[in-house]
C-alpha cells in the first residue's frame, strides 16, 4: 500500500465510538474532523505510507477530483446515493470497488470489478427510493457487524492488490445475531443502465 486517502466530511460524536476505533473521547471533545483525525491516528501506526484525510462530502461535482489517480475505492459510506455515485464513477473509469453495507446485525458485502461482472446498478437495479432506505441512524447498529464488513472488504482489497485467483466475488451476507450466512451468485443485468448502457445518471 503506497497511498490512503480518507474521505469524510463528518465530526466525531459520542455515538460513534462504541464501533469506530480510529476516535476516542478526546477527538469528541474537540469536535475532530474524522477524515483528519484518522490520518493522525493511522501516521502513528505506519509513517511510511502516504496516507491523507479530506474532510469534505463526496457528491458527484467532486467525484472526479477524490478519486482520480486512486486504483481501489472501499465503500465506508451510510447511504445509497453516495454509493451509486462510486459506482457510476468507478465503472465508467474501470476503476474496481468493494461494496459494504451495514444495518442492526446485519452486513453485507461484494467486490465490484468492472467489465469483469455485475455492478451496484445489477444487484440494486431500483434506484426510486434512494434517499428513503432505512437508515443506521434510525435502525441502529452493533458495533461488531462493521468490524466484521470491514475486515471481509480489506482482506477482498488485498487479494486484488496481490492479484490473487482466490478473490471472492459473490454478495456474502451475514446475520451476526441469528448466526446466517449466505452468498449469493449475482449475474450482470444485461439490461443494466450503467455498465452495459454506460448511462452514468449518477454522475450528472
Amino acid at each position: 500500500m503506497g497511498k490512503l486517502t480518507i474521505i469524510d466530511p463528518d465530526i466525531v460524536d459520542i455515538t460513534n465510538l462504541h464501533r469506530q476505533y480510529l476516535f476516542d473521547e478526546q477527538d469528541v471533545r474537540k469536535k475532530a474532523k474524522k477524515a483528519i483525525a484518522a490520518e493522525k491516528k493511522l501516521r502513528e501506526v505506519n509513517s511510511n505510507i502516504k496516507i491523507e484525510g479530506i474532510a469534505a462530502a463526496f457528491s458527484a461535482s467532486n467525484a472526479q477530483k477524490l478519486l482520480s489517480g486512486h486504483d481501489l475505492v472501499l465503500d465506508g459510506t451510510d447511504n445509497m446515493q453516495t454509493r451509486y455515485i462510486i459506482n457510476d464513477w468507478c465503472v465508467k473509469n474501470n476503476i474496481p470497488w468493494i461494496y459494504g453495507g451495514v444495518i442492526e446485525a446485519m452486513g453485507m458485502t461484494m467486490v465490484i470489478l468492472p467489465g469483469k461482472g455485475p455492478c451496484l446498478r445489477c444487484l440494486f437495479s431500483e434506484t426510486g427510493l434512494v434517499g428513503e432506505a432505512e437508515s443506521t441512524g434510525v435502525a441502529g447498529i452493533i458495533n461488531t457487524v462493521p468490524t466484521l464488513i470491514a475486515a471481509l472488504q480489506v482482506t477482498e482489497a488485498m487479494k486484488l492488490i496481490l492479484n490473487s485467483p482466490d478473490l471472492v466475488r459473490d454478495l456474502r451476507i451475514i446475520d451476526l445475531w441469528s448466526g446466517d450466512y449466505q452468498k449469493i451468485s449475482i449475474k450482470r443485468n444485461p439490461q443494466c443502465p450503467c455498465c452495459v448502457k454506460r448511462q452514468f445518471t449518477f454522475l450528472k
